[in-house]
């Protein structure tokens, strides 16, 4: 039987919001807006991130007291915007990732690998991180028909060919750890959203680990709305090319008590924690909801877990 935990949010002084987180293990962080592709089926600007919005260094160093402090946090992670494109003076996301290692987590990012596309770069990434951390880092790379970032005749991407030769370069056994890649891959309905499967097998042959999500309803996709996969649908046409991979990712559907949200796990941007329910379609009721604030997450979220059990 899996078991969730619960955190319980104070909202004011009128009463207390049930939160459920799923994850209590994650924290998330939202680094920049900043990107280097215009996706089309990007679903940032449905995010509560303003223009030109970019974590600063010491926020990301009070999130981490916040973590500390908390106890149940284990990874933390960044999302964007591009990631890699995050700079502060003379710091970069390398420095940001050997604070987390350093505060006694473990650190992991997003991308979608156009630094990696430049081998001398790769390595110089990864060198940096592996001499002076000695903690496992977990990356994932945005690979897929909307990026338009591997080559289909090939089947073959260059930050992934650079990533997989960075573990064989770097010295020693410091390639382990990059653990295992894990690649990120948007599926539509339309058959032709699938990355090849020769593709698919060349690299999981190498340890790679590919990850599929469904097209969301969100943001700039919107526009894509009719090839949005309808996760509530027993209908395999709803499903379109997503139905071989919707079994295990389906996503349950909000609890209707309107005390309690139900969230996967808590959401840094700026100076506030946020969680976020999302369904995949475009009737749902979506929502992003404060419930602390950075250096506050502790007076917000009770620390005293109770276990429910759950199907």
């Amino acid at each position: 039987m899996q078991r969730t935990f619960t955190w319980e949010s104070r909202r004011g002084l009128g009463g207390r919001m049930e939160i459920k987180i799923t994850d209590k293990s994650f924290m998330m962080i939202f680094l920049l807006e900043e990107c280097n592709f215009a996706c089309p089926h990007c679903v940032r600007e449905d995010e509560p991130m303003g223009s030109g919005y970019k974590l600063s260094f010491r926020q990301l160093q009070s999130c981490l007291a916040d973590c500390r402090t908390l106890g149940s946090i284990r990874r933390v992670h960044f999302s964007g915007g591009e990631t890699t494109l995050w700079q502060e003076g003379n710091l970069d996301l390398v420095d940001l990732l050997l604070e987390i290692a350093a505060s006694g987590f473990t650190p992991g990012f997003i991308s979608n690998g156009s630094l990696f596309c430049e081998y001398e770069r790769c390595y110089d990434f990864f060198r940096r991180y592996v001499e002076a951390a000695d903690v496992p880092i977990r990356f994932y790379l945005s690979i897929d028909t909307f990026h338009g970032n591997f080559d289909p005749g090939t089947g073959r991407a260059q930050s992934l060919d650079n990533v997989l030769r960075c573990k064989r370069d770097l010295p020693g056994n410091t390639g382990d750890l990059l653990g295992q890649p894990h690649v990120v891959v948007t599926v539509s309905k339309d058959s032709g959203s699938l990355l090849p499967k020769q593709m698919v097998a060349h690299y999981e042959s190498q340890g790679v680990c590919f990850g599929f999500i469904p097209l969301k309803y969100a943001g700039r996709a919107r526009s894509l709305g009719n090839l949005c996969p309808d996760l509530q649908s027993e209908d395999p046409d709803a499903l379109g090319a997503y139905q071989r991979f919707a079994p295990e990712h389906t996503i349950t559907p909000p609890e209707q008590d309107a005390g309690r949200t139900t969230a996967d796990y808590l959401i840094l941007i700026g100076h506030d924690y946020y969680i976020h329910k999302s369904i995949n379609d475009a009737h749902s009721d979506r929502g992003w909801r404060k419930v602390a604030k950075l250096g506050q997450l502790t007076d917000s979220i009770v620390r005293a877990y109770r276990e429910e059990p759950r199907p």
